[in-house]
């Protein structure tokens, strides 16, 4: 995937040239000849001084912080970074060619360990690879612009990827390429998530309250749920999560609680109520689990991470509204990966934020 900078910087001289003065276009395509198409390098933030870890000492910890990531820094060349990668710095009018993250919403790690961000403030998915900083944006799907790609998996080689606004849900080879979409209509589809045990793609339609099982090509394979408060019901589902048995996580989001079902998609369990209680939900939106089956939730408006027993019964809560490490504003999403490396998509700072769980013993 970090050998070809097709879908990103291609589609980036295509896009919105007008805008461009041909002085400017004209060096920037020079540069770009003599570039090969250089990848953009991002600034991994370690800077904090001292270990922030919850709980704070001398009670033993269970979370750690570890790094943020907001700068895609420039290269070498940097004015081929500057108009190819892209924070909307002054004068600079098109959002997809920021040099930062804007509004990343959701992640996703693959089996690589390259990190996949949707940004829906830049209109694009950033591809970090947390190896070498390097990076590269995706714009586009085929001929049309993304105007707010929500969800990203990727699956056997393949990027799946949500645009709520173009209520479609695209399939693109790991250079970029449309290879396909998502059969039927969707209202507006928001996050996806990916059970391998299944081999299945789920989708949320918040405004049609269900999730949609699909198969990696494509086809519609099922739903579940419907609008309403009762058991299986969603009002509004948003995030998703599958954890390593198969069992499949939703966030209800307007019923201000997670639900849970089976591999088959048998309603199992629910927590979550409106409330002051440490323990309820306000705004939950990211949901994963840990390798000891710890359930996270995103509480989004109380700018916070709350973690969560299999019976619901909370454990213990991360973070705070403000802008320094391991503070929030307004979080997104959520994924774990393989080594217990927690990516929250804060979301209104700009930024992704990784902490690792340090277990229970």
């Amino acid at each position: 995937m970090n050998g070809s900078c097709s879908a990103g910087c291609s589609g980036v001289v295509k896009r919105r040239i007008h805008k461009r003065s041909a002085g400017i276009l004209l060096l920037a395509l020079m540069m770009l000849v003599f570039s090969s198409c250089a990848p953009t390098r991002v600034v991994i933030d370690r800077s904090a001084m001292e270990k922030i870890l919850w709980p704070a000492p001398p009670e033993k910890a269970r979370i750690s912080y570890l790094w943020s990531i907001s700068e895609l820094s420039e290269t070498k060349l940097g004015l081929i970074s500057g108009l190819f990668a892209g924070a909307p710095e002054s004068g600079m009018s098109d959002p997809s060619e920021s040099r930062r993250l804007l509004r990343p919403y959701s992640c996703f790690v693959d089996e690589s360990g390259d990190l996949y961000v949707t940004d829906t403030g830049a209109y694009r998915v950033t591809i970090i690879s947390t190896r070498d900083g390097t990076s590269r944006n995706i714009l586009r799907a085929g001929e049309e612009d993304f105007l707010s790609p929500i969800g990203v998996v990727v699956y056997q080689g393949k990027l799946y990827i949500s645009d709520s606004l173009l209520k479609k849900v695209f399939i693109l080879d790991k250079d970029g390429k449309l290879i396909g979409k998502f059969e039927g209509e969707f209202e507006r589809p928001t996050c996806l998530a990916l059970s391998r045990v299944r081999d299945i793609i789920y989708v949320s339609d918040t405004l049609a309250h269900k999730v949609y099982l699909y198969s990696p090509e494509g086809k519609r394979l099922g739903s579940i749920g419907k609008n309403g408060s009762e058991r299986g019901e969603f009002n509004y589902p948003t995030h998703l999560w599958v954890d390593g048995r198969g069992s499949l996580y939703v966030t209800d989001t307007m019923n201000f609680r997670i639900q849970m079902f089976s591999a088959r998609g048998d309603f199992e369990a629910m927590f979550g109520a409106l409330g002051d209680a440490a323990g309820n939900l306000d705004k939950p939106k990211g949901v994963a689990t840990d390798s000891d089956g710890n359930i996270y939730v995103v509480d989004s408006i109380k700018d916070a991470v709350k973690i969560f027993d299999g019976k619901g019964d909370l454990l213990l809560v991360f973070g705070q509204q403000g802008r320094g490490f391991g503070q929030f504003w307004l979080p997104s999403g959520i994924f774990i990966d393989k080594a217990n490396v927690i990516y929250v998509a804060d979301t209104y700072n700009g930024r992704i934020q990784a902490f690792r769980y340090l277990g229970n013993k």
